[in-house]
């Protein structure tokens, strides 16, 4: 039957010091075997289990990680968190998420004051995704917020490397995603390809398009401003990108999309006009999500594997709350998924 004991009693009972046991139940530095089978016979004796604020002030950590993020009901941020939620818990860490809700509204909100939010809670690191981090433009005082927060404990920043910022940095995306997909919808013969959706002033948006203006140029093809429709990450903005798309009268017979989301409000644009996906025009997104292989038709997509890319940096927070402090650029080789939005038959 599980007593009440405290680790003063344990050492005690033991014959040992407090700061043996204290060594012992933090597992950190080796216990003598004469001096750990004792320890060891008064836990089994008591059932004793250290809770969390014990194990925190033996350890001086607290197995707590801050998750920054700006909208937990985009598919891209909640699969990523869900990775780090389900690493961070296999090493024995508890999670805060903090769902900053940056793009709601007006206008931008300011992220720093979840900074101060995760101090207070005494977090042993902080990993950041999105958000202000994923600005083009960032402000001095988000660069100096994060050099404080950076200076106080581990942080770890999915993005770009900002240049002078003292955190840990892990870049993934290089746009190569959709020099695929247009190279893929050139085979197929289309050659007035349009893309649809993204933020500008987002890195992510800027790196994608980029990388469609040197597709088109590598093609021999003339990078024509009426076939680019940006609006942000959402279905109702690829409807609204789709109906500018539409409203300029410019003949396309293929479509880039920023998202999975995007693509679903285009084809519902499209359909409104009286053109079908894929019989009119063929359609393939740059970010596959969970739920491409459940829509009417299939999404064929470029699959940057969400999953593996939040296992890496929430295991990179861990090794920099244990001492490793690299910045690394991970790339997982974005993957074409065919599905039936290009008209190409599904392929398993």
């Amino acid at each position: 039957m599980k007593s009440t004991i405290t680790i003063t009693q344990i050492a005690q009972e033991s014959g040992v010091s407090v700061a043996t046991v204290s060594r012992f139940l933090n597992g950190k530095v080796p216990v003598s075997a004469d001096k750990k089978a004792r320890i060891e016979a008064v836990v089994r004796k008591y059932d004793f289990t250290p809770n969390a604020l014990a194990r925190g002030l033996i350890s001086k950590r607290t197995m707590t990680l801050g998750v920054i993020l700006p909208d937990i009901t985009n598919p891209y941020f909640a699969t990523i968190f869900q990775e780090v939620q389900r690493c961070a818990a296999e090493e024995g860490y508890s999670v805060y998420l903090c769902n900053t809700r940056f793009h709601h509204g007006d206008a931008p909100i300011d992220e720093t004051g979840y900074f101060r939010m995760m101090m207070d809670k005494k977090v042993d690191g902080i990993l950041i995704i999105g958000g202000q981090l994923d600005m083009v433009e960032i402000t001095p005082a988000y660069k100096e917020a994060l050099n404080k927060l950076s200076a106080s404990l581990p942080v770890v920043a999915a993005g770009r490397e900002i240049p002078g910022a003292g955190c840990i940095f892990i870049d993934s995306e290089n746009g190569s995603g959709v020099t695929t997909a247009y190279n893929y919808l050139s085979s197929l013969g289309h050659k007035d390809i349009a893309f649809v959706g993204g933020q500008p002033g987002v890195t992510i948006t800027e790196t994608r398009l980029e990388s469609y203006k040197k597709a088109a140029a590598a093609s021999g093809r003339e990078v024509r401003k009426d076939l680019i429709s940006l609006s942000d990450y959402y279905l109702p903005d690829g409807y609204q990108a789709a109906e500018a798309l539409i409203s300029r009268n410019a003949p396309f017979t293929a479509v880039i999309t920023m998202n999975d989301n995007v693509a679903l409000g285009a084809i519902r644009a499209f359909a409104d006009h009286g053109l079908s996906v894929p019989r009119d025009v063929a359609l393939i997104s740059c970010d596959r999500f969970y739920f491409a292989d459940y829509t009417i038709p299939r999404l064929t997509s470029i699959h940057h594997h969400s999953r593996r890319w939040g296992q890496m940096v929430v295991r990179t927070l861990i090794q920099a709350v244990q001492g490793s402090t690299e910045n690394a650029r991970i790339t997982f080789p974005p993957e074409l998924i065919i599905g039936e939005s290009c008209g190409t038959h599904l392929q398993h």
